[in-house]
């Protein structure tokens, strides 16, 4: 039946560097076993973090293995998730201190999953009682605390009535079971995915294996859901700068926007780079900036890329910084001067993460959305296009088209014209990339997709 959230396990293949800034630095996560991978990231404040790992090598492997920061991410102690059985996995963490955390663990090959803390940095993990997640049917999902008090649980429907979703305000004492009135009723087999899931403010939400995205703005007591315009949230991450505004993003390069909690989504071509594995926002610059990892559509380099003015124009870290994050697992920043993003290890000295060692400054809104947001020197329409596409621009000499994987499949020369027509009708449905460039060099990429 299932189901882990995909882990994109490609490491890069090469990278240009400009070298303008700095906005990685290497991190040693601890773990003895080489190619541990991050596949969670848990801010409890700037100093405090708790990440879990996964086999980098065979990722079908059952690892519940942790590493926790108490310095922001310069140096990690790692350490076992002892659950007392040997038949869990870890499905989700959640840190609250530098000494507490809660985790998710699921049925792996029998066994029942439900929430476990530590209040002593790892060293031992207590289950949560009330938590029961005790049904045949139970699988925990996602562990998620606002702060040492306050936090949700969610696991698939344990009936065919409701998801099985607790929430607390003692810090894990005790658990209570949202009642099924308050969560909308599940489709037919759908279900929920591990790690996956968005919370800013008071709000949360979490995507499900028919394309629908639940949400509660009163801590997970209350929820809607709406379908998403995908088939299935295991293919795509999403992020919300604040209560309305969010970003959908897919492996394939698909891009979202919503401006109402999720209830609805708007289709949109980005300008520049931005990457297919994992988002996050970066909150405390007026909702307006995120990160993400995994491939670029041009070159399928693994990699990072920020935005300043809610995901219209991107820029490429891979062009800044010979330090890339080459894991697309998580990426997570508590604020806009502290943030990680997942790595693989060579050992226990050498590797596993990446700290954000830039400047709070470079996530400015103010700043950046004037500097960043530039008009496209040509344009195409209609977009997307069932065959002719009309290219607009000065002096056009060249059109060069590419598919999603970065083989060129068109060139044509022209003698610098204001308009060209360019027949896209032979080609297979997808998203391509048109490069056009005019007599004086100037190019500009336009993402076009054909249906």
């Amino acid at each position: 039946m299932k189901k882990q959230l995909l882990l994109f396990l490609v490491f890069l293949t090469g990278a240009t560097g400009m070298n303008a800034q700095v906005f990685w630095s290497e991190v040693a996560t601890g773990f003895t076993a080489a190619s541990r991978g991050i596949n969670q990231v848990s801010y409890a404040d700037a100093n405090n973090i708790w990440c879990t790992a996964y086999d980098g090598i065979t990722t079908t492997n059952v690892i519940r293995e942790y590493t926790r920061s108490n310095d922001g991410g310069d140096t990690w102690t790692p350490g076992v998730i002892n659950l007392g059985s040997t038949t869990l996995g870890i499905g989700c963490i959640a840190g609250t201190s530098g000494t507490d955390a809660y985790v998710a663990a699921f049925p792996d090959t029998g066994g029942l999953g439900g929430i476990w803390k530590t209040a002593n940095g790892g060293t031992t993990w207590t289950k949560q009682a009330t938590a029961s997640f005790n049904a045949t049917a139970s699988f925990t999902n996602v562990v998620y605390f606002w702060d040492a008090n306050n936090g949700f649980c969610m696991g698939d429907p344990d009936t065919p009535t409701t998801f099985e979703i607790y929430t607390t305000t003692n810090g894990g004492t005790n658990w209570v079971r949202v009642s099924a009135s308050n969560v909308p009723v599940p489709l037919d087999g759908e279900y929920g995915y591990t790690r996956s899931f968005a919370a800013n403010g008071n709000a949360i939400w979490f995507g499900t294996n028919k394309g629908r995205m639940y949400r509660s703005f009163d801590k997970g007591l209350t929820w809607a859901v709406s379908q998403t315009p995908i088939a299935d949230m295991q293919t795509g991450n999403y992020a919300f700068a604040d209560l309305n505004n969010g970003l959908l993003i897919t492996d394939d390069w698909q891009f979202f926007r919503t401006t109402d909690s999720g209830a609805t989504w708007v289709s949109e071509f980005p300008i520049g780079t931005y990457r297919n594995a994992a988002v996050t926002n970066v909150p405390g610059v007026n909702g307006c900036a995120y990160v993400s990892l995994g491939e670029d559509i041009d070159l399928g380099e693994r990699g990072s890329s920020y935005t300043t003015d809610g995901g219209l124009n991107w820029i490429d870290v891979n062009g800044q910084d010979d330090t890339n994050a080459d894991n697309g697992s998580d990426v997570s920043f508590f604020d806009g001067g502290h943030g990680l993003a997942a790595g693989f290890n060579t050992s226990s000295t050498v590797g596993g993460a990446f700290k954000y060692v830039g400047s709070a400054s470079l996530f400015d809104c103010t700043l950046a959305t004037t500097s960043y947001t530039t008009a496209k020197t040509f344009t195409a329409s209609p977009n997307p296009t069932s065959g002719v596409l009309n290219l607009n621009g000065k002096s056009i000499s060249n059109v060069t088209v590419y598919d999603a994987v970065g083989k060129e499949v068109a060139n044509k020369n022209y003698s610098a014209l204001s308009n060209v027509t360019f027949d896209l009708s032979s080609f297979n449905n997808g998203v391509y990339m048109v490069k056009v460039t005019n007599a004086a060099g100037k190019s500009d990429t336009i993402k076009v997709v054909k249906q």
